[in-house]
């Protein structure tokens, strides 16, 4: 039922992109099978019967991709996103979206039974919502790192998430709870009350998970500075969330690798008339979509710059 719900949804959306004249194929990711190891059955949306993955297969909506033991499949969205299926797991790709006025691709996903590790993320010129349903739960992202288990054979069904990059919500009892790095959240249903807890990670989970995510390689969102010499090359880091309620207060860091060591310059551009310099800033945004930039210059003279794009929203519900 809930599968088809969200079907319906994204048809939905797809005939509004329609009517609207826009051409979402331009940027709209591409889902596609890139790893398999062992076996695993992909039953495509109104087919009856399954078939064998393959590897380089396109995954469409409404196909259903399931994992036999001691089996798993990494999935990877052309825009960027990663997904592993542990073994005995199943899941329903119930569609990938693209709003050209937002920037914003949207993946949504059930997870009907079993493990994922997910690495939700797009270019720092794009923004994402990918969202994931587990029984009772809707887990959403906007660009983290997260691992989410579900059993649907506990009366009332149970998940537990694992966020070990950026931040992951959800709507437990009515209330918004929100997952950040570092933290875990366990959640089950009784007599359609939910229980939740939420708990600092341990030490060797996250670096269990880290070394998933090492594996899968292709991450977006790590924030790592690099070497003194060779080209000078500016990143922008230190922002949770490229997209929150206005007025929206951000913190920047200049992630700077290359170059002599040394800094010349270190100046930012918030995109509303304002700046500031250093290598850490802050701004608040009133409601609208910005294009940061930052510049950099060492003591030799080597320039280099990066740019994102932050979205204070009336309501961002995120």
């Amino acid at each position: 039922m809930m599968r088809t719900g969200f079907v319906r949804g994204l048809a939905c959306i797809a005939m509004v992109i329609a009517a609207a004249g826009w051409s979402a194929a331009e940027d709209v990711s591409v889902v596609r099978l890139t790893r398999l190891d062992g076996t695993a059955t992909v039953k495509k949306y109104g087919v009856d019967k399954a078939v064998s993955a393959k590897e380089g297969q396109i995954i469409e909506r409404g196909d259903v991709i399931e994992t036999a033991d001691k089996s798993s499949a990494v999935l990877t969205w052309s825009n960027g996103g990663i997904f592993r299926l542990y073994p005995g797991g199943r899941i329903s790709l119930e569609g990938v979206t693209f709003d050209l006025d937002k920037k914003m691709e949207g993946t949504v996903i059930t997870l009907e039974k079993g493990r994922v590790f997910v690495k939700a993320q797009v270019p720092e010129h794009l923004f994402c919502e990918f969202q994931i349903a587990a029984g009772a739960w809707k887990f959403l992202s906007q660009g983290a790192e997260f691992a989410l288990t579900y059993d649907p054979t506990v009366p009332g069904g149970s998940a537990t998430l694992w966020t070990i990059l950026g931040r992951v919500v959800t709507d437990v009892n009515y209330k918004r709870l929100r997952i950040d790095d570092g933290r875990q959240l366990a959640v089950s249903r009784k007599a359609g009350r939910d229980t939740a807890v939420e708990t600092p990670m341990s030490a060797q989970t996250r670096a269990a998970l880290a070394k998933v995510s090492d594996d899968l390689g292709g991450s977006l969102l790590k924030e790592e500075e690099g070497k003194i010499g060779g080209p000078l090359k500016a990143r922008i880091g230190g922002v949770r969330a490229r997209r929150g309620t206005a007025p929206y207060k951000v913190q920047f860091k200049a992630l700077i690798s290359g170059g002599s060591g040394k800094m010349k310059k270190i100046e930012w551009d918030f995109g509303d008339g304002t700046t500031a310099a250093g290598r850490q800033a802050e701004h608040t945004f009133t409601q609208g979509l910005y294009v940061v930039i930052l510049r950099i210059e060492d003591e030799n003279g080597q320039k280099s710059s990066a740019q994102i794009n932050i979205s204070a929203e009336e309501d961002c519900n995120c």
